[in-house]
């Protein structure tokens, strides 16, 4: 079972629809389970068309909880919702706090994992880095896109050291892309010039309507059922195959 966490401290740079839309990829070929560790529920929300579930709040505390099955072929789902605010100071004195996830998916048979982390450095965070495998960081190509970045690879960096010595950053991810914007342009050239543009992906997702009205209320579904023949799909089922490829790289070494 391979367990990637979807992480960056920053809201609205493209987690939810990277994770949602690499599962869907994967679950062409493999048993794949993803898991919204949002509390605000934007996956959830996509893949059911409603938030009133409390599995993930459940799962974290130690509850019975129940996987949504069939949210689409080979892929399944354990959503959160607005029940979940809260959950990290209900397992703040737990005893190996940093563990409950990685604890709680051991026995579970997937060929994925992919966790959607909420926009935040907490404990929520910290657990499904513990738990994962690889990590995939997107960044916005925005203004002020890469503050506190430096803080998001300083606790994968953290986690790795004292808790998940397994953990690999996979890879920064360059997402909303528009080469006519000098912005774009500029952040990506800031990345390299950070240090970190050796951890870059080769695919960039590029600015696209069509992902933006993928996951809109109105349609709610994955780029590759919205329009498989766009720019967006093009991006996405690229990126799911170099991560495919990273992946296997990764787990040949000795």
């Amino acid at each position: 079972m391979t367990i990637i966490g979807i992480a960056n401290n920053k809201g609205g740079v493209g987690k939810t629809v990277t994770a949602l839309n690499l599962a869907a990829q994967a679950a062409l070929k493999n048993k794949v389970l993803l898991i919204d560790a949002d509390s605000q529920a934007n996956l959830s929300s996509t893949l059911k068309n409603e938030r009133l579930d409390k599995a993930f709040a459940a799962l974290m505390q130690g509850q019975e909880f129940e996987i949504v099955k069939n949210v689409r072929k080979n892929l399944d789902l354990v959503p959160n919702s607005e029940s979940g605010v809260g959950v990290e100071m209900k397992i703040v004195h737990e005893i190996d706090r940093e563990s409950i996830l990685k604890n709680a998916l051991k026995d579970l048979d997937y060929d994925y994992v992919f966790i959607d982390c909420p926009p935040n450095l907490g404990l929520i965070t910290a657990n499904a880095l513990t738990a994962s495998d690889y990590v995939i960081v997107p960044v916005k190509c925005a203004q002020y896109s890469l503050d506190g970045f430096d803080r998001m690879i300083k606790l994968i960096k953290k986690i790795k050291a004292n808790l998940n010595p397994s953990l690999d950053l996979l890879g920064i991810l360059v997402t909303q892309y528009d080469a006519r914007n000098n912005i774009s342009v500029v952040t990506l050239e800031d990345i390299k010039n950070n240090g970190w543009g050796v951890a870059l992906f080769n695919t960039i997702i590029r600015i696209s309507t069509a992902i933006e009205n993928s996951v809109h209320r109105l349609h709610q579904k994955t780029i590759f059922e919205y329009d498989r023949k766009s720019r967006g799909a093009q991006d996405y089922a690229k990126l799911g195959a170099e991560v495919q490829r990273k992946v296997n790289k990764l787990k040949s070494k000795p």
